[in-house]
């Protein structure tokens, strides 16, 4: 064994089991450091699937930019979505989800192997996923809105941290969707906890951007006409408006933040039927309505989209208020 194992080695030592008599095969199936640990639903796991869960470990975390290394990882998510036996597996998966976006919140390459890796799961149309839904929506509300994500400096890093909340938010959006039917406080559970987060001021602009996505793939349109909307002026006058004031070296946050809300927004209006291509117009009245419901920079912003359907929609919210 070398002495100064590198990052993904290290990442693998982490699998390995401590302590005398310890199984290293179902410790490293279980993706847990403490050998103790039983799932509660005992599963019947061959030699062989053990053997299949290694591999797909290993290839996962080797994050060599070699483009052969890249292709074994796209083949063994593909697998985990192809494998009938991936289902005796989910327990072990679960945890090793849950293991490494734990102790690897700096590193964004684990951060987004492991969503590729939930979404890899919840893929696999021979799974009964519903028992595992909550288990599984816990990492990836971390990699949503965690307030710290990746290293803290470097432009791509930023940018590559918005693509991670993205895809956090599209994967909350598809387990509400997929398991509420079993579930049924899993959806206003997931909406309530993206918009606690959206709503907290102590909040970095990162994880405002990333709850907003989320309430709205969590709870639909109708979540942001009822919980957002309403709370979107005091947003605009407590957290928008000093991230503005805080001058160009956030200007991408506020951009980014900006561009999620009015993303909500659009929602609104997507089922609408326009007749003969009218769109309608705003009155002066309406949009100093608008502005004066939403504050004055989402307000404007929103406005400045052109679409009536829209504004009407948010004259509606408020008049439901």
């Amino acid at each position: 064994m070398p002495q100064n194992p590198t990052s993904t080695e290290a990442r693998t030592q982490d699998l390995l089991p401590k302590g005398p008599g310890a199984n290293p095969a179902l410790a490293a199936l279980a993706g847990h450091d403490n050998p103790n640990f039983r799932p509660a639903v005992k599963h019947a796991v061959s030699q062989e699937q053990i053997l299949f869960f290694e591999k797909v470990q290993a290839a996962l975390l080797d994050d060599s930019p070699d483009p052969e290394v890249h292709r074994l990882r796209q083949a063994a998510l593909a697998a985990v979505i192809a494998e009938p036996g991936t289902h005796q597996l989910m327990p072990y998966y679960v945890n090793f989800i849950a293991n490494q976006v734990t102790h690897y919140l700096d590193d964004l390459f684990v951060l987004r192997q492991m969503m590729e890796l939930t979404n890899a799961l919840i893929s696999n149309e021979h799974i009964f996923v519903d028992p595992y839904a909550s288990a599984l929506c816990a990492p990836v509300l971390t990699c949503l809105s965690g307030r710290r994500l990746g290293p803290e400096n470097g432009s791509d890093a930023v940018k590559e941290q918005y693509q991670l909340r993205e895809v956090a938010a599209s994967l909350i959006g598809q387990i509400a969707q997929k398991y509420s039917g079993s579930n049924k406080v899993l959806r206003p559970k997931l909406t309530r906890s993206c918009l606690k987060a959206f709503l907290n001021p102590s909040m970095p602009p990162q994880v405002w951007y990333g709850a907003i996505l989320g309430i709205l793939a969590a709870g639909g349109p109708e979540a942001i006409k009822v919980l957002v909307l309403p709370n979107l002026k005091a947003f605009d006058s407590t957290m928008l408006q000093p991230l503005k004031e805080k001058g160009e070296g956030s200007r991408l946050d506020f951009e980014m933040v900006i561009g999620a809300i009015l993303k909500a927004t659009q929602a609104l209006a997507d089922g609408d039927i326009i007749m003969d291509g009218a769109n309608g117009t705003t009155s002066d009245r309406e949009a100093g309505q608008i502005k004066e419901f939403l504050g004055d920079i989402i307000g404007e912003r929103v406005l400045r989209l052109g679409n009536h359907q829209i504004n009407q929609h948010v004259l509606d919210a408020m008049n439901f208020q």
